[in-house]
């Protein structure tokens, strides 16, 4: 009785370590799978270190060939000379971001644009002549105060007009975000205004804030050239780091 029942016992066992058997090698090879996906997602010191120094030698390459091209054009030297004469040019060399300050008038009038503030390109065609890019830039006239904010762009060496807004606030802070607080009033929709007096900004912005055609190609093409530099400056940022 005791040796049936002992019998009886271990052919009941004896399934049940089969099953814990069976799951114990499905769990050794699940394990087994995550382990060898893991080594072969891993980057051995060896490829990181090699990647590093590729990397390296694509920036020294390419830190040398920018170099050859950041000389300013002969154009725009004498295209700064010449707006010199009439306005103060600050250039920020810690950021992208040029100012100008007009020397004499009654009104105190500013520019401020930039360097990657520009509207999207157009494809050139083969034989098509490069032009500078369309920046935009803010233009400031304050008087007793308030300060009218010109929102523009330097568009084929003249200034088109985008928006107009009033402000009362600190001028620097409307130099530094190159808008006024958004709780104030934008200004209306200037493409909806009655065409003569677009018209009047424009001469407005060309005649009493001397925005001359000279003004308008210089921050086309000054921007264009400081964004050369500051991508240089970008790449020696990034050796450094490396």
């Amino acid at each position: 009785m005791i040796s049936s029942l002992i019998s009886s016992t271990l052919r009941v066992c004896r399934p049940t370590v089969r099953v814990l058997a069976n799951r114990s090698n499905r769990s050794s090879k699940v394990l087994s799978s995550v382990w060898r996906q893991r080594l072969a997602t891993a980057t051995p010191t060896t490829n990181r270190c090699f990647s590093s120094s590729n990397l390296s030698d694509i920036l020294a390459r390419e830190l040398q060939e920018e170099r050859e091209n950041d000389s300013m054009p002969d154009e725009l030297v004498e295209l700064t000379e010449v707006i010199s004469k009439d306005w103060t040019i600050v250039d920020d060399e810690e950021s992208g971001t040029v100012k100008l300050f007009r020397k004499e008038g009654p009104e105190k009038v500013a520019v401020v644009f930039h360097c990657q503030d520009t509207l999207d390109e157009v494809g050139i065609e083969d034989g098509e002549e490069e032009h500078s890019p369309e920046v935009r830039f803010t233009l400031t006239m304050t008087k007793a105060g308030k300060t009218i904010v010109l929102n523009c762009v330097s568009v084929d060496a003249s200034a088109a007009v985008e928006g107009v807004g009033i402000s009362n606030e600190d001028i620097e802070l409307i130099h530094d975000t190159g808008k006024i607080d958004e709780k104030l009033y934008q200004g209306p929709q200037y493409d909806e205004l009655p065409e003569d007096l677009q018209e009047a900004f424009y001469d407005y912005v060309r005649e009493e804030c001397g925005i001359t055609s000279d003004v308008a190609a210089f921050i086309s093409m000054f921007a264009d050239f400081k964004e050369q530099r500051e991508y240089i400056r970008w790449l020696k940022q990034v050796q450094l780091i490396l």
